[in-house]
């Protein structure tokens, strides 16, 4: 048997935002989704039910990063386009609380930059940005990517 160093035989490149990137030691929570929850985003508890999930806006700290599932409907307009998706209001949401996670980030990121998420948005910048409207660091880039790209994102939550 011949040996390969592709790295696709072992994990496949980034399929789409949300996606656990690497598998060794990673935990995640399960809440109900309080609206639209687009895979990928920073997700924070509601204000009124700890076990419930939104998109994160600044209002109270990230709670972790909703896990891409591997069941729902997928829109795909085109083979080549990454697979996107979202979980509806009331879905059962995953989000990752330790691990690493592909995330869209805003911003040209390098590995190794502390990462926080935008209040506006709920993606991922690099946490010497300019922009006010963020969370306090949430975990390292293990990725560079350039703005409105895909990076794979270190969690290990609680930390703010």
């Amino acid at each position: 048997m011949p040996i390969t160093s592709g790295y696709d035989q072992y994990m496949q490149e980034p399929t789409g935002k949300g996606r656990v990137a690497l598998y060794p030691e990673h935990r995640a929570d399960t809440v109900g989704a309080a609206g639209v929850v687009p895979w990928g985003k920073a997700v924070s508890y509601t204000a009124t039910n700890q076990n419930r999930g939104e998109v994160y806006t600044g209002a109270r700290k990230v709670a972790g990063v909703a896990i891409a599932n591997h069941y729902a409907e997928n829109r795909v307009t085109n083979i080549n386009n990454e697979i996107v998706g979202q979980y509806e209001t009331n879905d059962a949401a995953s989000i990752l609380r330790k691990g690493v996670i592909w995330v869209q980030v805003l911003e040209d990121v390098v590995k190794g930059d502390l990462a926080v998420a935008d209040n506006a948005t709920g993606d991922f910048r690099p946490s010497t940005t300019a922009t006010t409207g963020k969370s306090g660091v949430l975990g390292e880039f293990k990725t560079s990517a350039l703005a409105n790209g895909l990076a794979q994102l270190e969690l290990n939550l609680p930390n703010q």
